[in-house]
């Protein structure tokens, strides 16, 4: 008779937890989804950062499995609303999610080029944002004192309620987006430096 009580009360407790703690990882667990390892996804998103970073006259990054890992356990837990749970962070998130691993690899690309477009919000004169427009995933973007990276991507459409569920995490390392004193001045210079090679882009992009 306690042993019945007792997984009775077990199962009430279980049906009693949110939906989305019960939530399957199928999503997030999907074979498609390229991890934090693999080196197309590794290659997507350096090379997208490295051209950005090339005419802004910024340093190449350097993967860093270790900001990566952070990134995944983070983008994992599949929040509701995206969350940045520490700063020198880019996050983006889209909906519906792909379905194919090259779709994945597609919106990592894309997510990173969309950051590059808050560049026109960026007042280069007065290191500030134009008509208080969102900047800072541009600035972290192009931080010239970064030098480390790591990301992952996953899908959280497992959770109920989740917004954007295609989501993309960055880390970066040393953290950006410092406003005081004159690290604006010193960090986000305009693309004022040559673009890339002919040769360098065959190299990266085969073309």
């Amino acid at each position: 008779m306690k042993l019945f009580v007792l997984i009775a009360a077990l199962v009430a407790a279980v049906l009693a937890l949110p939906k989305h703690a019960l939530g399957s990882r199928d999503a997030r667990d999907n074979p498609d989804i390229p991890n934090s390892h693999d080196q197309d996804f590794i290659s997507t998103v350096l090379n997208a950062h490295w051209y950005w970073r090339r005419v802004h006259c910024a340093q190449d990054l350097q993967w860093n499995h270790t900001l990566a890992e952070l990134a995944r356990n983070d983008v994992r837990t599949c929040t509701r609303s995206m969350e940045h749970m520490r700063g020198g962070s880019n996050l983006s998130g889209s909906s519906p999610p792909p379905n194919k691993r090259q779709g994945w690899l597609k919106i990592a690309r894309d997510f990173i080029h969309g950051w590059h477009e808050e560049e026109s919000f960026y007042d280069y004169t007065g290191r500030k944002s134009k008509n208080d427009r969102q900047i800072f995933h541009f600035t972290q973007l192009v931080w010239r004192d970064s030098s480390q990276l790591g990301c992952a991507i996953t899908d959280c459409s497992d959770v109920e309620g989740a917004t954007f569920p295609a989501r993309l995490y960055c880390y970066y390392d040393p953290i950006g987006n410092n406003v005081a004193g004159n690290f604006m001045a010193e960090n986000v210079w305009p693309p004022v430096c040559a673009d890339p090679s002919r040769g360098e882009l065959e190299a990266r992009f085969g073309f």
